[in-house]
């Protein structure tokens, strides 16, 4: 897996990508053991990040639509899975099992489903560090970590979230929209896990997270975002369609695996502005001439910026 299209390292150690004909990305040489330190600093980030007023929007916008989505929940999973049985779609995942224990979907319904799955993440992390370390390029190695290190800050998080809210996932449902059991008897939690663990969405956030990382990586690539959105949309609908998850267990799933991407990447990507042009674009020079057309003087302004 390449995007490579220009890179070139300064006296600094700073790996320079360019981005467009006005900006480049510098990455400083990546430390593979921050996929684990850096977890640590990643939610104290976020925890900073909460005090932020554009931040603020986003954790408004996440709530409200949050709110919106619930009282349809039964009825967009009811919907979801009658049109399923339209089209032909299975809601049984069916797997098979390679060495070492891996599973690999083995029809359409498990594919989709396995868009969220870690594996399908570390599969593309190993992608980039194989490429980083071949070509020796820091972008794909800062990708790969950040992959990794985005999993790992997830895994914890989404957990102890699913252990606060306590919902119950569509097939376990006892009422509609499926019951809240606010900080349930941990015994009970994993004994009976798909009765707690609906909200959020933790194949929505990994997923989310992995395409964020990519694309802000990765910006002149214009075809990661459309596949990448096709896919969370695609994995919306089957966790529906299979009962996993409501509709409204995504829209907190996508805010933290956005949130997660971001802090992590942000932390590594030097911007630089390279337009030759940007600081002169509002700097006006007026030039006074004197010219002759047809035997006739003329004066004027020429200005020039």
């Amino acid at each position: 897996m390449n995007f490579v299209i220009f890179a070139q390292t300064d006296s600094n150690g700073i790996q320079y990508h360019t981005i467009s004909n006005d900006i480049q990305y510098g990455y400083h040489k990546p430390k593979l053991f921050d996929i684990i330190t850096n977890i640590p600093r990643n939610y104290v980030d976020l925890g900073k990040g909460l005090t932020k007023k554009g931040n603020l929007v986003w954790i408004g916008a996440t709530a409200v639509s949050t709110a919106i989505i619930f009282p349809t929940d039964q009825n967009l999973t009811n919907r979801s899975q009658n049109l399923a049985i339209e089209v032909g779609l299975s809601r049984k995942h069916s797997y098979q099992t390679i060495f070492g224990g891996i599973e690999y979907p083995t029809n359409l319904p498990a594919t989709f489903y396995y868009f969220g799955h870690g594996n399908v993440s570390l599969l593309f992390a190993g992608g980039f560090l194989a490429t980083g370390l071949i070509k020796k390029d820091y972008r794909a190695i800062n990708t790969s970590i950040e992959i990794g290190e985005s999993i790992l800050t997830l895994g914890i998080m989404t957990q102890g979230l699913k252990r606060v809210f306590g919902r119950q996932s569509p097939n376990m449902a006892s009422v509609d929209g499926g019951k809240w059991d606010f900080f349930p008897n941990q015994k009970e939690y994993m004994k009976n896990t798909a009765n707690f663990d609906a909200m959020p969405s933790g194949h929505m956030a990994t997923l989310v997270s992995t395409i964020t990382v990519i694309a802000k990586n990765y910006p002149e690539v214009k075809w990661i975002k459309p596949i990448g959105y096709s896919m969370t949309a695609l994995l919306g609908f089957e966790m529906m369609n299979s009962g996993v998850h409501w509709a409204s267990d995504y829209p907190l799933g996508i805010l933290i695996g956005y949130s997660v991407a971001s802090v992590s990447l942000n932390r590594r990507i030097t911007k630089v502005q390279t337009s030759a042009t940007s600081y002169y674009q509002n700097k006006i020079k007026p030039k006074f001439f004197i010219s002759n057309y047809y035997g006739i003087p003329v004066y004027g302004v020429m200005a020039t910026f």
